[in-house]
């Protein structure tokens, strides 16, 4: 009888050319992470050793396991069979998501060797650990049957893990059942396989010490893949291709991010998270990125701020019935067929859908400008429509390149006609292995199989999303009244933001450059300059008025040099004298406003009102001397004369002004009144006019309706149009303040004020968290330099001891580190991510630190800082980061 025949090549057949790549092969293990009920599943990459370790804390497997599942190919079904794989009785029964059993052989894809410690939890606590070690390139070598390949597996008892000798041992038997296999293949893949073995140095008890939440150790079941070393093509898949480098520049994500960010649905509103995923990729050795942290994927905040919310369930018949918020105001009830059932249950299943959608432009969003930047760059390399199966994704859905709903090949034939973009929306249509098991996963996860109920599952969420699109997006659509006009609010709103920001901007930097002129007019004395040299024109004046020897005309004379002199006086403190526009200021310009206030009013007391007087008194003096017939009445009445006109002039000017302003206003009030007027009329007619031409007798009824509301829709909507014109026209015409209090233009100074010292409040709050994340970062940077400082001064030491020359320089080098170890130590304190919980601190401890932190400065000044002995004995419980800086602001403040 002639049989089958399974050769090695089978498995890297099954296995590393099946999956995608590395990133779909770290999706299987950790969806077989969580079919083996691990809360946590955590993945550390090492570059500088090419170390690759995967963790997670679920049921793990028993020596029978392993070798009865993970070591046989072609397992029956997780669904199918009658016997399950290990579960977890205190939690919840979860569903099997990994079926084909490529997840194990998928593994060859991150690296050639691999070590697995697993150990099963069971009812009295954990059992014994098993560790097995094999090479997947031996698979690779061509007329090398299966059962001819050696596995070397071994068991160590509960609560010990293997040494480095144990390893050294396991990697030995699979090198000489290597070699013995070796005469059948080429040189260069044993000697391939023999260089990889001699990489493999590893100590599991050290690895294991890296991370004690996830130990092994102990009683702690659960599994850990050990690979080494990894692939080179992993690099890649995290910092992207150097080829993808401009693409991801320009918002494109990395492939490991794209996959394996938002592994489980954490994006929704109340969604529950099943298991937690982390990638930590440890660059250098003290610099370590959480490459899948759930902050980096979509938030549930973020999705509650979108503009739009989404979010209903499809029946048995593909109908969707759900509540769409648009722009926050929510239709509760709103119901969207499908043709394509034909009266008969889907095969693909009921499913439901929740997703989020925001506006291209930000001034047609309700987002913050900050947060709609940010938004905006994470939907550019992550939106779109993801499937989550009982919470865990489902790739490739969800990556942007994958269009598979056609979302954005329609939206290339018409942006107006198909509202929805990747770019701008989020979230998650949610199956079940329950209701939707006909929706079947391709062995290689590249999506779904493409059978009927795949087709019917697209197909429902094809015709959904183009019909809410024209439902609630597209112009005249059935409810896009609620979309069209907040959408036009908000562009008009931001319209007039800008608007107003210009012409701020404007009269702000003229305001500013007028305060400069002033300051350096007072800086370089002009003022005085400019009233000594009117001094010296009125003297000389006066002695030429004086030397007339008519009497009249002489004093004549006189009187129009006062006058003259008065108005100059009045020009120049005119000149100087600066209004103050009614718009928001910065905390700097109304520092210059106040001190320009305190230099203007010492203009006026010491410069002008002198000038005046010593103006007054020059005349006096002239006049009595030269003996003219002047008197102090004719002086006076000539100088308020004068004022009278002056006042009057400007008076009229200014109500002229007003009066032309006003005329205007009035003038385009009633040009818009007009216009709208005949805006109204002009549709009237057309309304009527198509009234007319119509055949209603003969229209059924439901087109009569239609028709119907059609005209009087049009009628109603030009009239709010217009009338909302006319009611705002009105309301500023209201506004306007005859009185000179409490004016619109002074209210929107006082909150323009306001909002300006906040943004400037904000600015500074967020130049402080960037400094204590530099004292953080510079701490983290010293201490791993510290440690390897003290290592070598330890060696250094050694020789010291034994070297008297040395002895002298290394007291030398370690007086000097001490010193600077001393001043990285006061950063510890104000550090807050070293203090997640509050800790108990004395005021002797205060003490000290300010003692040290400041000494040097009060050692200059001759200060001294004591603490009485109620102080030194207090203790606080709290947190450091937050009190400590409370004393360095005292203790700084009392020395300046």
């Amino acid at each position: 009888m002639a049989t089958f025949k399974t050769r090695a090549r089978t498995l890297d057949m099954l296995g590393r050319q099946q999956i995608a790549g590395i990133p779909t092969a770290i999706s299987e293990l950790f969806k077989n992470a969580h079919d083996a009920y691990a809360d946590h599943v955590e993945i550390d990459h090492y570059r500088l050793d090419g170390l690759f370790v995967l963790r997670d804390d679920g049921v793990g497997m028993s020596r029978d396991d392993f070798m009865t599942r993970w070591l046989t190919i072609g397992t029956e079904s997780k669904f199918a069979s009658g016997r399950r794989p290990p579960q977890d009785p205190e939690k919840e029964t979860r569903p099997m998501l990994g079926e084909k059993g490529i997840g194990r052989l998928a593994i060859a894809t991150i690296g050639p060797q691999l070590l697995v410690l697993t150990r099963a939890k069971t009812n009295d606590g954990a059992s014994d650990l098993t560790a097995a070690f094999l090479n997947w390139s031996i698979f690779e070598w061509p007329g090398i049957d299966l059962e001819e390949i050696d596995i070397p597996v071994r068991s160590f008892p509960s609560g010990t893990l293997p040494s480095a000798h144990d390893v050294a041992e396991m990697v030995g038997k699979f090198r000489a059942n290597a070699e013995g296999l070796g005469h059948a293949v080429e040189r260069r893949l044993l000697d391939k396989i023999v260089d990889e073995l001699d990489q493999f140095n590893i100590d599991p008890q050290e690895i294991d010490s890296y991370n004690k939440k996830l130990s092994l150790g102990r009683n702690n079941s659960g599994t850990h893949f050990i690979i080494k070393p990894a692939s080179s093509l992993l690099a890649d898949d995290i910092d992207g291709d150097s080829a993808d480098s401009k693409a991801t520049v320009l918002g494109k994500a990395t492939p490991l991010k794209k996959i394996l960010l938002g592994f489980s649905n954490t994006m929704t509103p109340k969604s529950h998270t099943v298991i937690h995923t982390v990638f930590r990729d440890h660059k250098m050795e003290d610099l370590v990125e959480d490459l899948i942290a759930e902050n980096d994927f979509f938030t549930p905040d973020e999705f509650q701020n979108a503009d739009h919310q989404i979010q209903g369930e499809f029946d048995k018949f593909g109908q969707f019935r759900g509540k769409v918020s648009i722009y926050g105001e929510t239709r509760a009830d709103h119901v969207i067929p499908w043709i394509g059932g034909r009266g008969v249950p889907t095969l693909c299943g009921t499913f439901s859908i929740n997703f989020a959608a925001f506006e291209g432009e930000s001034k047609s969003s309700t987002i913050p400008n900050d947060e709609y930047a940010r938004l905006t760059a994470k939907a550019e390399q992550l939106g779109g429509l993801y499937i989550y199966r009982n919470g865990i994704r489902v790739l490739p859905y969800g990556d942007p390149e994958y269009d598979w709903l056609g979302i954005e090949v329609n939206r290339s034939k018409s942006t107006s006609h198909y509202y929805f973009s990747h770019r701008k929306m989020f979230g998650v249509v949610e199956i079940d292995a329950e209701n939707n098991h006909k929706l079947l996963e391709k062995a290689g996860r590249e999506g779904f199989q493409e059978n009927k109920a795949y087709r019917q599952f697209r197909s429902i969420l094809r015709n959904f999303l183009f019909q809410m699109a024209a439902d609630f997006f597209r112009e005249k659509g059935t409810h896009s009244d609620i979309f069209e006009s907040r959408r036009t609010e908000l562009s008009n709103e931001e319209e007039a933001r800008k608007r107003r920001e210009r012409q701020v901007s404007v009269r702000k930097r003229k305001f500013e450059a007028d305060l400069n002129s002033f300051f350096d007019r007072i800086e370089n004395g002009k003022p005085q300059e400019e009233v000594l040299a009117l001094m010296e024109r009125v003297e000389t004046g006066l002695r030429s008025a004086c030397s007339i020897a008519d009497g009249q005309q002489a004093a004549i004379k006189v009187l129009d040099l006062e006058k003259e002199a008065q108005k100059e006086i009045i020009r120049l403190e005119a000149h100087y004298r600066i209004t103050r526009p009614r718009i928001g200021l910065s905390k700097a310009t109304l520092r210059d406003w106040a001190i320009y206030n305190t230099e203007f009013t010492s203009l006026q007391r010491d410069v002008f009102r002198p000038a005046r007087e010593q103006i007054q008194e020059i005349i006096g003096t002239e006049v009595r001397e030269a003996r003219l017939s002047l008197g102090r009445r004719t002086r006076t009445e000539a100088t308020l004369s004068g004022l009278e006109r002056e006042a009057r002039k400007t008076m009229d000017a200014s109500g002229k002004d007003v009066k032309s302003e006003a005329d205007n206003v009035a003038a385009k009030s009633r040009d818009t009144v007009v216009q709208s007027i005949k805006i109204v009329d002009a549709e009237l007619r057309e309304v009527l006019s198509q009234f007319q031409r119509i055949d209603l007798e003969s229209m059924s009824e439901e087109l009569f309706v239609e028709t119907r509301n059609a005209l009087e829709t049009r009628v109603r909507n030009v009239a709010e149009e217009q009338r909302a014109l006319l009611h705002s026209v009105l309301e500023e015409l209201r506004a306007v303040d005859t009185t000179g209090e409490g004016s619109t233009a002074e209210q929107l100074m006082a909150i323009e004020q306001r909002n300006i010292l906040l943004e400037e409040e904000a600015e500074a709050d967020a130049q402080l968290a960037q400094l204590g994340m530099a004292i953080e970062i510079i701490n983290h940077e010293f201490s791993g330099t510290i440690r390897s400082i003290r290592t070598s001064l330890r060696r250094l030491k050694t020789w010291a001891d034994a070297n008297e020359g040395l002895q002298k320089l290394y007291d030398s080098i370690r007086v000097s580190f001490d010193h600077l170890d001393g001043y990285l130590t006061l950063f510890t304190p104000l550090q807050r991510r070293l203090y997640r919980k509050a800790v108990e601190i004395r005021g002797s401890e205060i003490h000290d630190f300010l003692s040290e932190l400041f000494r040097v400065r009060m050692e200059r000044h001759g200060v001294t800082l004591t603490a009485t002995k109620a102080f030194a004995n207090a203790k606080i419980v709290c947190f450091p980061s937050s009190f400590y800086p409370v004393f360095v602001n005292l203790v700084d403040n009392a020395i300046f």
